[in-house]
């Protein structure tokens, strides 16, 4: 298999870039106003035709000032505030840097409608408040960002690994541009191939997506528009999460389009659910079959435990559902901790292991002492005594810290002919 990172990747040019002027997610500032006066209601009013001008200046203008960023228009779905506009803009730089960057296009709304300050943070604090009550209207990229956001929508293949493409979305799509936020500012995945960790992380992805599905149905017409924004950020960052998977099947011979996720405006939780099996089959197919044990495993359990794994649902849970959802999760934290241990102790055996390897059992010994007295020549059984001996709190507080990094280290990663340069 061609290394990826290569320099001679024999795909060099065919395929999308990566961000490569990413900044520090945290040297992003991101600062909202609230627009005019609240709204009557939840239903999606016209955009007011000063915002509109807005941004139809606010790109421009920004390049010409040299800005690198962003600017985004959000109905606020709290469920104990009045609806209403919020404007963001996403700066690398300064708050000071920020209003410098848009004062002309900034001044002309503050002219035609009143703006109140609403909140000033980086993205790392932005980001959870979005997903929680954000339902995004409108989204504008300029600088390096506006250059990413081209090269993706407008590449000759988007349609094969970017979803909303795929999704025959236009590219000035609220839906097209969102998962761009998440490519440019988000964590990189699949670099250097697949590892455990992506796997599992693919499959809490598809999890968490069947979870909001569910409690939009639950909730009916009066809850749906309070689920809306984690819907849409949820959906905006599966897109994201799958780009890279798919740009790895394209050097793939015979393996099939990758299905497009539901953006319909009247899709139904079923049909979305319906869209998220078509992809969670496909992954399977072409990435999580039976020569990839530990990926099978591990994208299935990420799947069927999301509402554990993932800390941003974990809120939503009732006291008593978090010892049932533990109770599931302990088997395949079991499982993948006697599967790393059982390698690395051969490792050790074989005089093999690596000193990261090393390092690490150290630290993973020192959380969990049961497993102290394994020793290179342990064999399966005695390794799966010591796990069991370890409850059932303990090893969940172990898992996405030790034993999943751990897991990580010892499984070999799948290398992918074809990736983002």
């Amino acid at each position: 298999m061609i290394d990826p990172d290569h320099s001679a990747n024999q795909y060099s040019g065919f395929l999308p870039p990566r961000f490569h002027n990413r900044p520090d997610a945290d040297d992003v500032m991101v600062k909202t106003w609230a627009v005019d006066a609240p709204l009557a209601d939840h239903s999606v009013p016209e955009i007011p035709a000063a915002v509109s001008l807005f941004f139809d200046l606010v790109a421009p203008a920004a390049t010409r000032a040299g800005a690198n960023g962003f600017a985004l228009l959000w109905l606020d779905r709290h469920p104990h505030e009045e609806p209403g506009w919020r404007l963001s803009i996403g700066h690398v730089g300064s708050e000071d840097d920020l209003e410098l960057a848009v004062a002309k296009p900034l001044a002309r709304l503050v002219d035609a409608m009143t703006l109140a300050n609403f909140e000033c943070e980086n993205w790392h604090m932005t980001r959870p408040l979005w997903r929680k009550r954000a339902e995004p209207v409108k989204l504008v990229f300029w600088g390096d960002f506006a250059k990413h956001a081209r090269a993706i929508t407008g590449h000759g293949d988007g349609a094969s690994f970017y979803q909303p493409l795929g999704a025959r979305l236009r590219s000035d799509h609220i839906a097209t541009a969102l998962p761009l936020l998440e490519d440019m500012l988000g964590d990189p995945v699949l670099k250097g191939g697949m590892g455990f960790e992506d796997a599992l992380r693919l499959g809490i992805a598809l999890g968490r997506a069947h979870l909001i599905e569910s409690w939009i149905e639950a909730g009916g017409a009066e809850k749906e528009p309070y689920f809306r924004p984690m819907k849409i950020w949820h959906q905006a960052w599966l897109s994201h999460v799958l780009m890279d998977p798919a740009v790895a099947s394209l050097a793939m011979a015979g393996t099939p389009a990758m299905p497009a996720l539901d953006f319909a405006e009247n899709s139904t939780p079923a049909s979305r659910r319906a869209a998220l099996d078509d992809l969670s089959a496909w992954l399977t197919m072409v990435f999580f079959t039976d020569e990839y044990p530990a990926l099978r495993n591990a994208f299935v359990a990420g799947v069927q435990n999301a509402v554990w794994l993932d800390s941003d649902l974990q809120q939503y849970l009732q006291p008593q559902q978090r010892t049932e959802i533990l109770q599931g999760l302990m088997p395949y934290c079991r499982w993948f901790l006697a599967m790393a241990l059982y390698n690395h102790l051969g490792n050790l055996a074989s005089g093999t292991a690596r000193d990261d390897q090393v390092a690490f059992y150290t630290a993973l010994v020192d959380a969990l002492p049961e497993l102290a007295p394994l020793g290179e020549f342990a064999t399966q059984r005695d390794i799966e005594q010591h796990i069991i001996r370890i409850d059932a709190p303990r090893a969940a507080s172990a898992f996405d810290t030790l034993v999943l990094p751990f897991c990580d280290l010892l499984m070999p990663r799948r290398q992918f002919d074809a990736a983002r340069a």
